[in-house]
């Protein structure tokens, strides 16, 4: 993120120049026609409007519940106890936080199995691994302590003034495309038969919308493109506008193929639960859920990032303030974002649990995704992972650490 901020003074200069760009041309699906495009031909719904009700998502939910009791994973006529959620926010290399608190929390012997995961932005790098087990830890381990900058971007100097964005991602893509092979692909299709689900949430920038990807639907496709666009889904996810290129994504309408632009799902949400809307009480009907006195579902918030406020003196210069003001925006989105979920928890009778960087970290003067730095965030992670007592109830309130 800050790589995005300090470099806000160069939007002036991509604006003047736009018109000397070398970019190829683009096939953007018309305006009146973009609630109509397919995504895997043949596929049904694999993703779903943030903000919109979804029939299917809520049809899936159901169906989940009966995969889950088809695979002797949960049995209880009466409803699912011990069901539990996790959903992990954006935060770049902040993430390594959330990896080492996954691991501490495994070795803590308290973690559970997760009926859905969701993560947006570094969240959709976290979830795979998160979604399919401990036995993954590993590899988040790996994936946050062993990489730099290098390994993420590669900035475009000059020829960002005709680019469509400041650095190139492409370090990322081959990262992703590392961790994210054949062997994820059919573990998630694996467990999303077995009624879990993982969704991932991306930035559709020409609808200006967010979008909500059941990545397991995507994995148990059977598409030959499926494990392409698991990878692109998860790379567009952790897209971070103007500092990295948008990912485009092919559908269709009307057998007419156009593309989609989309970038980091931290535009319209830091954290979300389904994002879609989707009938409760309908789903709860069909299932013969039965109201208990206590909750039934456990809710698990992960903030890769400090929540509360951050005391510093300002410098007068225009970077400096650029920062400030995107980071201290985006504080205040995940801060709604918490109430949000802790609002709706409650509306259901969930457990809310949640946990962040704590307020006491301050981060030093290095270069975005440092190394050490992030070897030392995940280290924090782990050791607030392993105490197991580290979970607060109810979100902050203004003014609040």
């Amino acid at each position: 993120m800050e790589c995005l901020v300090r470099n806000f003074v160069l939007l002036m200069l991509l604006g003047m120049t736009s018109g000397c760009s070398t970019l190829p041309p683009r096939h953007p699906v018309p305006v009146d026609q973009m609630y109509h495009a397919q995504i895997l031909p043949g596929v049904p719904a694999v993703r779903a409007w943030g903000g919109t009700f979804s029939k299917q998502f809520g049809a899936d939910l159901v169906e989940s519940v009966h995969q889950e009791k088809r695979a002797a994973i949960q049995k209880d006529a009466a409803g699912l106890p011990g069901t539990s959620i996790l959903t992990l926010s954006g935060g770049a290399d902040y993430g390594a936080f959330g990896a080492g608190f996954m691991n501490g929390w495994t070795r803590s012997a308290t973690r559970p199995s997760f009926k859905l995961v969701t993560g947006i932005s570094t969240g959709a790098l976290i979830a795979p691994f998160a979604f399919l087990g401990p036995e993954y830890d590993g590899v988040l381990k790996k994936a946050y302590t062993t990489i730099s900058a290098e390994d993420i971007y590669q900035e475009r100097g000059l020829s960002a003034l005709w680019s469509d964005s400041l650095a190139d991602s492409a370090p990322l893509a081959r990262l992703i495309a590392k961790y994210i092979d054949q062997d994820i692909l059919l573990a998630t299709a694996q467990a999303h038969r077995q009624g879990r689900r993982l969704y991932i949430g991306t930035t559709h920038l020409d609808a200006d919308r967010l979008v909500v990807w059941n990545m397991g639907a995507i994995a148990n496709s059977g598409h030959p493109k499926a494990l392409e666009l698991f990878r692109k889904v998860i790379l567009a996810s952790s897209s971070v506008p103007i500092a990295f290129p948008p990912v485009f994504i092919e559908v269709k309408v009307g057998g007419v193929s156009y593309d989609e632009m989309h970038a980091d799902g931290g535009l319209k949400a830091q954290l979300f639960l389904t994002a879609v809307s989707i009938d409760t009480e309908e789903i709860k009907r069909q299932l013969g859920l039965q109201e208990t006195s206590g909750p039934r579902t456990k809710l698990f918030v992960i903030r890769n990032a400090v929540v509360g406020p951050e005391p510093k003196q300002v410098p007068r210069k225009l970077t400096e303030i650029s920062e400030r003001t995107v980071t201290s925006f985006i504080k205040s989105q995940a801060r709604r974002d918490l109430v949000r979920l802790y609002t709706f928890a409650h509306e259901q009778g969930f457990d809310f649990n949640w946990v962040s960087l704590p307020n006491e970290y301050i981060p030093p003067e290095v270069e975005p995704f440092d190394t050490a730095e992030m070897n030392r965030l995940f280290n924090i992670g782990y050791e607030m992972g392993l105490k197991g007592n580290v979970w607060r109830k109810v979100p902050p309130k203004i003014g609040q650490h």
